[in-house]
């Protein structure tokens, strides 16, 4: 659990989005959740996302991506290198409780949990992500070299240009020197220089936050204006035409089209939509697996009898919109809506809490035939899991 003294407030005030903090001892107490043996396991493994950077005077940041065989992958006796597991969560499963901790912040930013070991001297080398990040340390110790905020006119000249894939900074300019270990947290906004080195082999667990970009929200927002679009949907002249030059475009024409446009951009729950299927979209949809034909309620509650649990898929992004536009609240899941009625809000909430019970437990949803349905429909889209109860 975090230190009691850690004012969640004050951090969303004074540096959520802002600038970086050092946070000692934020956990009072922190036990890894993963051994080196394991995480070597999980980089042998195809479906797993991995990553091996070494590192050395020559060569500079060498990066490999996973698979690899035991052969491939460092001894825990040699020195200069990292493995990286990407979304370690959806294979190691505790690491939920990891992020029931920073539940100060909106569940649906969270987008995975980064497992890092490193040995004496490994790292991933200087650079700056697009995107929130806490680092939460584990054994070991890591220092950190912590840089300027990288203007965005300056970003591409100030990378360095590798053969590795790894986009590195050419040089940092270091403000803040820190060595951290077991308990303490380093969070850093977008856009900060960081650079981490393993002073003693040990573990990171790198908490790191979706953040879409505008391009990706525009391209989600007209995909569903186009689609909702129809063939008769076309530019039409205004009333009292006027052509006092066939070869011009006049401010009168050009407006009308633009107003046009504008009425169909000013449509808040069209947005709402598309961005909650956009933040929604599975990271991983090779791991959701639909079901060819549907699912009924009696079917189900004759598994919930034989003692089957009924549980979300790790891989899967729920989100609720209980206030809409439309007034109307919206399920979102793994880039899909699915509208819903107040009465179901209370069951959907638990459904989609950090930590989800059973789904047979929520009554809520089992009380209505509205709420059976949307189970059903949710296990066929391969969101739910029937899997044995856990004793």
């Amino acid at each position: 659990m975090p230190n009691q003294s850690f004012d969640s407030a004050r951090f969303l005030s004074e540096y959520w989005q802002k600038k970086p903090i050092v946070i000692r001892d934020f956990f009072d107490s922190f036990e890894d959740f993963v051994e080196l043996t394991e995480l070597q396991q999980l980089a042998q493994e195809a479906a797993v996302e991995s990553r091996l950077v070494r590192c050395n005077e020559d060569l500079g940041y060498q990066l490999q991506q996973g698979p690899f065989t035991v052969g491939e992958l460092p001894s825990s006796q040699d020195s200069d290198w990292t493995l990286l597991i990407q979304a370690a969560e959806l294979w190691i499963p505790e690491l939920q409780q990891l992020i029931e901790q920073f539940s100060f912040l909106p569940r649906w930013r969270i987008d995975d949990i980064m497992v890092s070991y490193a040995a004496s001297g490994g790292g991933v080398g200087p650079h700056f992500d697009q995107y929130d990040v806490f680092l939460v340390h584990g054994a070991g110790q890591r220092r950190w070299r912590l840089g300027p905020k990288i203007a965005e006119d300056t970003a591409s000249k100030a990378l360095l240009t590798t053969d590795s894939g790894l986009k590195l900074l050419r040089e940092i300019e270091v403000v803040q020197e820190v060595t951290l270990t077991s308990g303490d947290v380093l969070y850093i906004p977008p856009g900060y220089a960081h650079w981490g080195v393993g002073v003693t082999p040990g573990f990171c667990y790198s908490v790191g936050f979706r953040a879409p970009s505008r391009a990706e929200m525009i391209e989600g927002f007209s995909d569903r204006l186009m689609a909702a679009s129809t063939e008769s949907d076309r530019f039409t002249d205004v009333d009292d035409l006027e052509v006092p030059d066939n070869g011009e475009i006049t401010p009168a024409q050009w407006q009308t089209a633009w107003q046009s446009l504008h009425a169909s951009l000013d449509d808040p729950q069209a947005f709402l939509l598309a961005f909650g299927c956009l933040v929604t979209a599975p990271k991983y949809p090779e791991l959701i697996e639909t079901l060819t034909e549907p699912v009924a309620a009696e079917e189900l509650m004759r598994y919930r009898a034989q003692g089957i649990a009924l549980i979300r898929n790790p891989a899967s992004r729920l989100i609720l919109a209980a206030d809409t536009p439309a007034t109307e609240p919206v399920l979102f899941v793994d880039g899909e809506a699915y509208p819903c009625t107040a009465e179901l809000v209370p069951g959907i909430r638990k459904l989609c809490a950090v930590s989800p019970e059973d789904t047979f437990e929520i009554a809520e949803l089992w009380a209505q035939e509205a709420g059976q349905a949307l189970l059903c429909k949710l296990l066929q889209e391969g969101a739910l899991w029937l899997a044995e109860a856990e004793d």
